[in-house]
């Protein structure tokens, strides 16, 4: 490591990891990771568990979780995925070399890191069912024996969440979960927006039509059931993109306006999004939400859901209004037909331009600084040993 001055260090010359906790479903969390490998080009990068199959051309990890026993739980999932982690994680030889390390996930939280080693820990979220979303377990089958499972999985988290020199959260709601969930001082949380390729999209890519769009995983959690019961009974069309689990049974709800366009390439997404009258979110309480940054990359205006960060993405009467949850959906029934009267004030390259601060730019210049920030704080030196320097 160099010390140039006010110059600060130069991370060229860093001896530094990339970890990942698990390649599994190609999602956001993964997209982030190989994004922090293409931060850190020249350092290698790590994962929990390796699916080549979805790795981009240009990222290659290393899987640090090996054996037939350990391979076998990730392989099953569960909590016996969760026990190869708690394993695995712990020693991880291949990571203990490097002076920096940088993490993505909250499983690398069981790493016991060497003395001397600079670790700044990326968290995406802070194990919601047992945080913030506890109420929704209170509430399912076998509660009692749930309940007692993630008192455990928390326990096992407390004294796993303070050794990283830094954190780094994607959003300023996540970062006071971490403060309020794992008791982490606010002055070693950095928030840094995940990157989002917000150059990729553009008010051009289509004329503006005659339709509002949500595009999603359909999951329980994006509540797009939500959405289509807002626009029953409405003179307006809306294009459901996405699948999911939830698809059959939201196909079953009426609404002759509703169309479902399933799965859709990246093509016919900016096609979508540039030419949407808005773009309609309803996500419960969501960490970031990178399809409403997209709906805006876009230059398409956004009704969400006036909760965690999509709330922050929305300045009212700008670029978008917020609804809140319930009723039939009536608020949101509100907010369309607003919008239909009122419309927003910033045109579309002013609202593609607020994106921007969502951007792969962004999060490689803001990563890189808190690398920085994480060496700083970590020097051992004292501060009488500096006059003899």
């Amino acid at each position: 490591m160099s010390d140039d001055g006010d110059a600060g260090y130069n991370l060229s010359e860093t001896d530094l990891a990339v970890a990942h906790w698990g390649e599994h479903a190609n999602g956001g969390g993964d997209r982030l990771a190989w994004e922090l490998a293409r931060v850190f080009e020249d350092a290698p990068f790590f994962t929990g568990w390796r699916d080549p199959g979805i790795e981009p051309d240009d990222i290659h990890a290393e899987q640090l979780i090996k054996g037939k026993l350990l391979t076998r739980a990730l392989e099953r999932g569960g909590l016996a995925r969760q026990f190869a982690h708690l394993l695995g994680w712990q020693v991880a030889t291949p990571l203990r070399e490097y002076g920096v390390l940088v993490t993505s996930g909250n499983e690398p939280l069981f790493y016991v890191p060497p003395d001397e080693q600079t670790w700044v820990a990326y968290i995406h979220h802070t194990n919601r069912r047992q945080s913030d979303q506890i109420d929704e377990v209170a509430s399912a089958r076998f509660a009692s024996l749930k309940l007692l499972l993630y008192y455990a999985i928390r326990v096992a988290y407390d004294h796993n969440t303070h050794k990283p020199d830094l954190f780094v959260v994607n959003s300023e709601v996540v970062k006071r979960r971490v403060v309020r969930y794992w008791g982490v001082d606010e002055e070693r949380i950095r928030v840094v927006y995940p990157p989002v390729e917000t150059a990729a999209y553009s008010p051009d890519d289509a004329e503006t039509g005659d339709y509002y769009l949500t595009l999603s995983r359909l999951d329980w959690h994006k509540d797009i059931d939500g959405i289509i019961e807002a626009f029953d009974g409405l003179d307006q069309r809306l294009i459901v993109a996405g699948d999911g689990p939830e698809r059959e049974s939201l196909e079953r709800m009426p609404g002759e306006n509703v169309e479902f366009a399933g799965f859709v390439s990246e093509e016919r997404k900016r096609e979508l999004l540039a030419g949407a009258k808005a773009f309609v979110f309803n996500g419960r309480d969501e960490d970031f939400g990178i399809a409403p940054v997209e709906a805006l990359a876009a230059g398409t205006p956004l009704l969400g859901i006036d909760e965690g960060m999509t709330r922050y993405q929305v300045v009212p009467g700008k670029n978008g209004f917020r609804h809140s949850r319930g009723g039939n959906g009536q608020s949101l029934t509100e907010s369309i037909t607003r919008f239909e009267s009122e419309g927003v004030d910033w045109p579309s390259d002013e609202i593609a331009s607020f994106a921007d601060r969502f951007s792969v730019s962004a999060f490689h210049e803001n990563m890189k600084e808190a690398v920085v920030d994480a060496v700083k704080r970590s020097q051992t030196v004292p501060d009488w040993y500096e006059r003899y320097r």
